[in-house]
């Protein structure tokens, strides 16, 4: 399914420092200032506010709406960098007819839906299933779809009234390739019949490469300003 919101901020504390400096949203607020004759105490507190200016540089909340996009490519390992997966996408546009008098009450057509997470469930149960499908002919929990290496894989969960690739029925818990161009239908050749067709966003190589230099140098020459 869709992306999930993250936590709220975190912030990272120094054992050594007041809770009252490196605890405070205020830290990010202002520029860090060379104190002059300062106590020994308040020396600590302005060591403190540095160390919190520093570690707030790399969260992504603590970003401009700019430096937030692009801070994602700092926080990507290896294993993050789009793959072919990431970079397709399938979409499913309902092509039934609406004939609802088999259900007995009118049924609207569903919606179009992509799969653009690498896993997604289908079914009529919000609760179950990723993408809904509110058809009564729809089970729970129908089908099971699947990106891999930038093909379409789909699998019938022992759904009531089948999931057929064009006129042919799945067995259930058998895996099956979809080729673009291909009827899927959960259940309901009337109202859930659906059309596949396949998308490929293709990506530059070097943009996160490139981002992730230029939040490196911001930050970099940020901290040369607060220790100047």
């Amino acid at each position: 399914m869709e992306a999930t919101p993250l936590s709220s901020s975190l912030w990272f504390s120094n054992p050594k420092c007041p809770p009252s400096i490196h605890s405070s949203p205020f830290s990010t607020a202002f520029p860090f200032q060379p104190l002059i004759h300062a106590s020994p105490s308040l020396q600590l507190q302005a060591l403190c506010l540095k160390s919190s200016q520093r570690n707030h540089l790399y969260h992504p909340h603590h970003l401009s709406s700019s430096q937030g996009r692009r801070g994602l490519a700092v926080r990507s390992s290896a294993s993050e960098i789009p793959s072919v997966d990431d970079s397709t996408k399938w979409l499913f546009e309902p092509v039934g007819n609406g004939d609802s008098r088999h259900i007995g009450y009118r049924v609207p057509l569903p919606g179009a839906f992509e799969v653009v997470s690498d896993v997604v469930t289908i079914g009529r149960v919000p609760e179950k299933a990723d993408i809904v499908i509110p058809i009564a002919t729809v089970s729970g929990v129908h089908a099971k779809l699947k990106k891999k290496e930038g093909t379409l894989l789909i699998t019938d969960l022992d759904s009531t009234n089948g999931t057929y690739i064009n006129d042919m029925r799945l067995r259930p818990g058998a895996v099956t390739t979809v080729s673009p161009g291909s009827l899927i239908t959960f259940g309901d050749t009337n109202l859930a019949i659906f059309r596949v067709s396949k998308k490929v966003i293709e990506h530059k190589e070097n943009t996160s490469i490139t981002d992730e230099s230029e939040i490196e140098a911001e930050a970099d020459g940020q901290e040369n300003n607060a220790e100047a």
